[in-house]
Order: C-alpha cells, then sequence, then structure tokens
C-alpha cells in the first residue's frame, strides 16, 4: 500500500466533491423520531471520517439530539485518508467510516486491517436493503458483512435535449467530427479510461495489458478534438454545460438535471445503448476497535432505517439503499436512478469493478502506467 494506491482514488474522490457539497438543494421531510436502539447504551461521543455529507449532520439530528450524542466529523480530502489515519495513531478513535465501494473493495481484497466484522443484529433496518446490495462483494468476505451501502449511483452522459436526442451507441462514436466542439469530460484517468476501454470491446476493461492501454488512449486523441474542456468535478462540468460552453458531459451525473433545472436549463441524461456506464456505491463501516461502538451501531441503524435513508438519498441528489426509503425519495431524483439495478443479486454494483491494479500484475498494468497514459493523452 503506497502511493500509487492512493492516486487510484484521488480522481474518483474529486470528481464526486460537488456531489458531498449539495445538502440543502432538496427540502427535506421532516423526520419522525424513530429513534429506539435495540439493546444498546447510546450517549457521549461518536467519531466519524469519510464524504462531507455522510455525516447526516441535518437526516440525523433528532437521532443525536434525542440520545446526546456528540458527533465529531472528519471530512476527508482523499478516499484513502480513513487507512492513513488507522495506521498512524488513528486505531481506537475512529467509529463510522465512510467511503467508496472501489476503495473499500480494494483494502479488503488486500486483508488490511481497518473495518470491523459487522453483527447484523444490530443493524436490524439492515435487512430492509435491495437484495443487490444485502452482500456486495466489496464488502461481504467469508460470510462476514463490513459495511452497509449507503447511497449509490452511476454516470451517465448528461445534454442538451435541445441539440442532442442522446449519446450515441459507443463512447468511440463521440470521435465523429459532428461532435466537435460539444464534449466535456471530468478530469478523470481511470473513468474515461475505463470506458473507452469498455467501448472497445475488452472482457475486462478495468485489468488492461500495456498494449491494450495504448489502444485505448489511441481511440481517446480520436475523439480529442471534439472536447471542449476537461473539468475538475461533477459540479463544474454541469456548470460548462448550463453557460452552454458544451452540450455533451461524457460520465457526467443525472442529478445535474436538477442542478440545471435550478438555474432554468433543460437537461437530459442516458448512457450509450451499447457500451452503458460505470456505478459508484458509497458505505457505512465501523472501524477496528472503535471506542464508541452502541453510538456507531446505533446511527447505523438509524440511517438504515425507510424515513433516514431515503432523506440523506434526497439530500444527496443520490439513490436510496433500502428498498422501503424508495416511495418516500423525492420523486424527481428517484427517477434519475435505474434501481432495476439493485433489485436482484448479482448486480452491475456487485460485480462491476473500475478501478484497475494498484500496481502491475504480470503483463496487467497498475494505476500509474494509466495515470501516465492519461497524461499523455491531455498534452498530445
Amino acid at each position: 500500500m503506497d502511493d500509487r494506491i492512493r492516486t487510484l482514488f484521488d480522481a474518483r474522490l474529486n470528481r464526486r466533491t460537488f456531489l458531498h457539497g449539495t445538502a440543502g438543494m432538496v427540502a427535506l421531510s421532516v423526520l419522525g423520531p424513530r429513534l429506539v436502539v435495540r439493546g444498546q447504551t447510546l450517549g457521549g461521543q461518536l467519531n466519524y471520517i469519510g464524504y462531507d455529507g455522510e455525516d447526516a449532520r441535518n437526516v440525523a439530528k433528532p437521532f443525536f439530539e434525542a440520545n446526546s450524542i456528540q458527533v465529531n466529523p472528519t471530512f476527508i480530502a482523499d478516499a484513502f485518508e480513513p487507512l492513513t489515519r488507522f495506521q498512524t495513531g488513528g486505531r481506537g478513535q475512529m467509529d463510522i467510516i465512510s467511503d467508496n465501494k472501489d476503495f473499500m473493495r480494494t483494502v479488503l481484497d488486500a486483508d488490511v486491517e481497518l473495518f470491523t466484522p459487522l453483527d447484523l443484529s444490530r443493524i436490524p433496518n439492515a435487512a430492509g436493503l435491495f437484495a443487490g446490495l444485502k452482500t456486495p462483494a466489496w464488502l461481504y468476505r467469508d460470510g462476514v458483512t463490513y459495511g452497509i451501502p449507503l447511497i449509490w449511483g452511476d454516470e451517465p452522459c448528461t445534454y442538451d435535449p435541445g441539440v442532442w436526442d442522446g449519446p450515441p451507441a459507443k463512447y468511440t462514436d463521440f470521435a465523429d467530427p459532428s461532435w466537435a466542439g460539444a464534449l466535456v469530460l471530468v478530469d478523470d484517468p481511470v473513468a474515461n479510461t475505463w470506458l473507452w476501454a469498455t467501448s472497445l470491446g475488452f472482457e475486462q476493461p478495468n485489468r488492461l495489458t500495456q498494449a491494450q492501454l495504448d489502444q485505448t488512449i489511441d481511440e481517446l486523441l480520436k475523439t480529442k478534438p471534439n472536447i471542449v474542456t476537461f473539468a475538475a468535478t461533477l459540479g463544474d462540468q454541469a456548470d460548462v454545460l448550463i453557460r452552454g460552453d458544451a452540450s455533451m458531459a461524457v460520465g457526467g451525473w443525472a442529478y445535474q438535471i436538477l442542478i440545471a433545472k435550478e438555474k432554468g436549463v433543460t437537461l437530459a441524461a442516458a448512457s450509450p445503448a451499447t457500451d452503458g456506464t460505470f456505478f459508484w456505491s458509497d458505505a457505512y463501516s465501523i472501524a477496528l476497535d472503535a471506542p464508541n461502538p452502541d453510538n456507531a451501531y446505533g446511527f447505523m441503524d438509524f440511517m438504515m432505517s425507510p424515513e433516514a435513508n431515503a432523506a440523506i438519498a434526497s439530500e444527496l441528489g443520490s439513490a436510496c439503499t433500502i428498498e422501503a426509503a424508495l416511495p418516500l425519495v423525492d420523486p424527481l431524483i428517484a427517477s434519475l436512478y435505474p434501481y432495476d439495478e439493485v433489485r436482484a443479486p448479482g448486480g452491475v454494483l456487485d460485480t462491476q469493478v473500475v478501478s484497475p491494479p494498484a500496481e502491475d500484475d504480470g503483463d496487467i498494468v497498475g494505476v500509474a502506467k494509466w495515470q501516465e497514459a492519461w497524461q499523455r493523452f491531455k498534452l498530445s
């Protein structure tokens, strides 16, 4: 575990920074009390480390107040920060961790200490998870669950429907001259390389040989004349569309539709019919040697109640993970996400892996070479 694996997650966090800063754009319905926590003694401190917004300071306020819990939040600058803090003196000081599925899968695959095995009897509301989120491969090992999904989503193309009927069938089709001056991409080497590798038909687009990576970059270069700019985040990408500087955002975010609507601009979203897109999810876990495990379990159970899960999904412009929460989610937000993907086990969130290996694995190249190739692409 070194800077190469950290680099892998930096772009994934940066592209979604805006998501966690949108709290308050959607009006939340007031939650009922629903504060009973079975067989646990609550009160005192709860140490949170994770994404800004997923500390649920608005949604869980009645739970914290009713149980005299003081939350101590630490918001992460990159997805790897919880592990770094854990390994450098933070063990025994962290309770709740909130992070993304690529990071969690990597930590569990590497058998690195960070997450405590969860006692699901202490999170009874987790029984309401969509079937496809009950035992996802990125949180589940050897019959043990290490995290509970909180929100999820995908990253389709968003576009001006007055200019386009939708994206083409394949990402490689964006090289056609008809897309000149139309495209905005987020500056994300992992996402964009994966999308174009998928379009080229590679069986495992996250596991590329050097020759396959070079072929992918060559295909991206054919599209580059049509790219107006590279956005730093999904919020910046939305702004480019709203200003009219571009009319098609590749690897965008359906919630950009509602951001634009607030400013009187109409956008639509769709994924290429042949290639599809990638999916993400964030989850809560409990750190090993958490000092306040009762508070951590109580908080997680509260956030898995249908009311709280619907409220956090609405607040963060995302999809909910509790099936009974869906009718309670803001209807405009609920309509943005393909819930059929989580209604059965083995769906795309369970099976899809976007991130490349942290290091070279035989003839499969690691993330450092993906980064180098992306920089060559941008400078070409």
